[in-house]
C-alpha cells in the first residue's frame, strides 16, 4: 500500500481497526476547518464511469496531507494525481461490491458518526451563562422555609386543581398573619416539617431541584412566593435570609454514641474527653482511641470538607461559628449523641475562572442539562417551519389512550409529522415530571433529533468530515477483505513471493556481545581492563559497583551493524573497543565475543517485513485490474488549471 494511500484514509486506518476505535475522539477533537475554493467547487477534475470527481476534493485531501507527505518523500503532481485517482477507484469498488450497505459497517458508521456530531450540539453560551449564574449563587446562601402539598407529576388536572386550591389557602393564611411555622404544620406534607416547621436551613447552587433553587434566589427576604411546581409537588416559600457564604470547611470530631440503657453515658464521657482537650491532650489520638465514628476515627476524626447546610444544623452551626484554625467547640449533642468539633482549615470559595470547569461539568450532568437542551431547541428552530396541534395534545391531560395512540401529528418539524402515537411511547415511561415537562422535553429532543439527523444538508463542514469518515471505513473493509487478510491467509503465495525476493531480506555482519555503559571515565577505564581480562559480567558489576551506588551496567545479545545501541561510529570488530564518550557522563565500551557474517534471513526472522512487501505487491497488482475495470475519463481544461494552481497549494 503506498504512503499517500494510507494518509487519504487518515493515519488509524494503519494496523488494526481497534486502533482506528482508540484514536477517534482525538482525532475528532482536531479536525480541520474544510479549505473551499470558490467557483472550483463545481470543476469537474475527472469521471469514474460517469461519477463527477472533482478539482476541490483534490485540493483539500492534499492541503490536509501535505507536509506529512512531504516529510516522506518529494513527489510531483502526477504521483499525487495518481494516487487520489487509485484512492476513488478503491471507493468505487468497495460500494460496487455493496459493501457500504453490510450491517456491522453501518453500525459502526452510526456511532461514528454520534462522535462527530457532538462538537456540533455543544452550546457554550448558554453553559457559560448557566455557569456564571451558579456561581453567583454559590457566593450567596438562602436561608428558606417552605410548605409541600405532594402531586404526582402525572396527576389527572382535578386532583391538580385540588393541589394547587390548598397551597393557596395555606398561603392566604399566611399572608393574612399566621405565622409560616403554624401553617407549614397544619399544611405541609414534608415529613421534616415536625422537626423543623418547613425551615430548610441555609444552602446555595446545587443543593435544591433548580426550580426551587431559581425560586429562593429570585424572592426577597421575607416575601413568600407564589405556588411553584417540582417533580414533588407544588411549593410555597418564605425567605429567612441571605449572607455572604462562608466557602467550606474542614474539621476533625470526635462523638460518642448515646447508649440507650444510660442516657447520661455520652454526655458524660463527651465532658471528659473536652476537659483532656482543654488540658492540651492531642485531639487526633483522642479521636482515634475513643470516637464512635469509626470511619473518621482511623483517620484521627477528620472529615471530608463541607460547604455551609450540608450537615444537620447543629453540627453544621457548630462547625462555621469556630473562627481559628486549631479551635475546638464545647460538646453539644444530635440526635446521633455528642460530638465536639475541631476547624482544620477554612476554604473561600474560590474564583469563577477555577472553578468554571467544574460548574458546567455539574450542569451538562445534572437537572440543568435539560435547560441547555431548551436553549440549543429554541437556537435550531428559529430556522425551521414547526406547527403543533393543541387539539392532540389535549388527549394527554384527559388520559384518552385511544386518541394517545394515534397516528395523528402532534407538532411537526419542516413538514415531517411526529404523532401522537410516537410522544405517547415516550410519555409512558416517564414518571418524574408533568405532562407539559415531558411534552416540552420530547419537543425539544425531537428538534434536536432533526437537527443531527439532516446536519449533513446544513453544515458544509460536518458534511465533509463525515464522508471522510464513511469512505475511510469503507476501505478499511475493502483493504481488509482484498489484502490484509489474503495476505496473512495465503501461506502459499507469502512463501513463494518471499522465495523470489529473498535478496531483499538478508542480516547484515552481526555480533554477539555485551556492551558497557558506565557515568564516570575512571569507573569506564576500569571496566575495559577487566573486559580485556575477560571478567564475567557479574563479576565486574561486584568490583565496580558501590554498594546501591552503581556505576556500570551492561546489555548483552546480537546486534546487528548499525543498531541505534552502538556508538555513530562504532563498526563491529572483534574483541575490547576504546571507551567511546557519545554523551556527557556517558562512556560506552563494546566487548564482541563472536562476528555473525552476513546471511538470508528465515522467513520467521522478517514475516512482518514479508507480509508487508507482499501487501504492497497484490495492491498493485489489484490497482492494475482497478484500473482496467473503470473508465477513468480526466477533464483536460480543469486538469490544467489545477496544475497552475499547485505549486502554491
Amino acid at each position: 500500500m503506498s504512503a499517500f494511500s494510507n494518509l487519504l484514509m487518515k493515519n488509524e486506518f494503519i494496523g488494526k481497526r481497534f486502533m482506528f476505535l482508540r484514536r477517534i475522539s482525538a482525532i475528532v477533537a482536531i479536525l480541520f476547518v474544510t479549505i473551499l475554493f470558490g467557483q472550483e467547487k463545481e470543476d469537474v477534475l475527472f469521471t469514474i464511469d460517469g461519477e463527477n470527481v472533482y478539482t476541490s476534493e483534490f485540493i483539500r485531501v492534499y492541503q490536509k496531507n501535505k507536509e506529512i507527505v512531504l516529510d516522506k518523500e518529494e513527489k510531483e503532481f502526477d504521483d499525487y494525481l495518481d494516487l487520489f485517482i487509485d484512492f476513488k477507484l478503491k471507493l468505487k469498488e468497495a460500494k460496487d461490491l455493496k459493501l457500504d450497505t453490510v450491517k456491522n459497517y453501518q453500525a459502526e458508521l452510526s456511532k461514528y458518526r454520534e462522535q462527530l456530531i457532538e462538537p456540533y450540539l455543544q452550546n457554550p453560551e448558554a453553559t457559560e451563562r448557566l455557569a456564571k449564574e451558579a456561581y453567583q449563587r454559590t457566593l450567596n446562601e438562602v436561608n428558606a422555609s417552605h410548605i409541600l402539598i405532594r402531586l404526582q407529576p402525572n396527576a389527572l388536572p382535578k386532583d391538580t386543581i385540588v393541589a394547587y386550591q390548598k397551597i393557596i389557602s395555606a398561603r392566604n393564611k399566611i399572608i393574612s398573619g399566621v405565622s409560616f411555622e403554624e401553617v407549614a404544620i397544619e399544611y405541609s406534607e414534608d415529613p421534616s416539617v415536625k422537626n423543623n416547621g418547613g425551615n430548610l436551613g441555609y444552602f446555595s447552587a446545587f443543593s435544591m431541584v433548580y426550580a426551587f433553587e431559581n425560586t429562593a434566589y429570585n424572592t426577597n427576604v421575607g416575601e413568600v412566593s407564589m405556588p411553584f411546581r417540582t417533580q414533588f409537588g407544588y411549593h410555597i416559600m418564605k425567605v429567612n435570609d441571605k449572607r455572604q457564604s462562608k466557602g467550606e470547611r474542614e474539621v476533625a470530631h470526635i462523638m460518642i454514641k448515646n447508649n440507650p440503657e444510660d442516657s447520661l453515658y455520652a454526655k458524660d464521657k463527651i465532658f471528659e474527653i473536652y476537659n483532656k482537650l482543654k488540658q492540651d491532650d492531642d485531639f487526633s489520638k483522642i479521636a482515634k482511641e475513643h470516637s464512635d465514628d469509626l470511619s473518621s476515627a482511623k483517620k484521627g476524626g477528620v472529615l471530608p470538607k463541607f460547604g455551609s447546610g450540608k450537615m444537620i444544623k447543629a453540627f453544621d452551626d457548630t462547625a462555621f461559628g469556630l473562627k481559628n484554625d486549631g479551635d475546638f467547640s464545647e460538646p453539644f449533642p444530635t440526635k446521633y449523641g455528642w460530638h465536639i468539633l475541631k476547624l482544620l482549615k477554612k476554604y473561600p470559595i474560590e474564583s469563577f475562572e477555577s472553578l468554571q470547569t467544574y460548574l458546567e461539568s455539574k450542569i451538562k450532568s445534572g437537572n440543568r442539562s435539560k435547560l441547555l437542551d431548551k436553549d440549543l431547541a429554541k437556537k435550531i428552530a428559529k430556522s425551521y417551519t414547526i406547527k403543533e396541534n393543541v387539539l392532540v395534545l389535549s388527549a394527554f391531560y384527559v388520559v384518552d389512550k385511544e386518541e394517545m395512540n394515534s397516528n395523528a401529528a402532534l407538532f411537526s418539524i419542516n413538514e415531517e409529522n411526529y404523532s401522537a402515537k410516537d410522544f405517547y411511547n415516550y410519555y409512558k415511561n416517564k414518571k418524574n415530571k408533568t405532562i407539559d415537562q415531558i411534552y416540552n422535553n420530547y419537543k425539544n429532543e425531537s428538534i434536536i433529533n432533526y437537527y443531527k439527523d439532516h446536519l449533513e444538508e446544513t453544515n458544509n463542514e460536518f458534511s465533509v468530515i463525515y464522508q471522510e469518515y464513511k469512505d475511510g471505513l469503507l476501505l478499511f473493509d475493502l483493504l481488509q477483505k482484498n489484502i490484509w487478510e489474503k495476505s496473512e491467509k495465503d501461506s502459499v503465495g507469502l512463501i513463494q513471493y518471499f522465495n523470489m525476493h529473498q535478496d531483499k531480506y538478508v542480516w547484515k555482519k552481526r555480533a554477539e556481545l555485551r556492551i558497557a555503559s558506565c557515568t564516570r571515565s575512571e569507573k569506564a577505564e576500569l571496566v575495559k581492563n577487566y573486559l580485556k581480562e575477560n571478567k564475567p559480567t557479574d563479576s565486574i558489576k561486584k568490583m565496580v559497583n558501590e554498594g546501591a551506588t552503581i556505576h556500570v551496567l551492561f546489555t548483552s545479545g546480537i546486534l546487528e551493524e548499525g543498531s541505534s545501541k552502538f556508538p555513530k561510529d562504532y563498526r563491529i570488530t572483534k574483541g575490547v573497543s576504546e571507551i567511546y564518550n557519545p554523551e556527557k557522563n556517558q562512556y560506552k565500551i563494546i566487548d564482541v565475543n563472536k562476528i555473525i557474517e552476513p546471511v538470508n534471513k528465515a522467513l520467521e526472522e522478517t514475516r512482518g517485513e514479508v507480509i508487508n512487501d507482499y501487501q504492497k505487491e497484490l495492491e498493485e497488482k489489484w490497482i492494475i485490474d482497478l484500473r482496467a475495470k473503470y473508465k477513468v475519463k480526466m477533464n483536460r481544461k480543469n486538469l490544467k488549471k489545477l496544475k497552475r494552481q499547485f505549486k502554491s497549494l
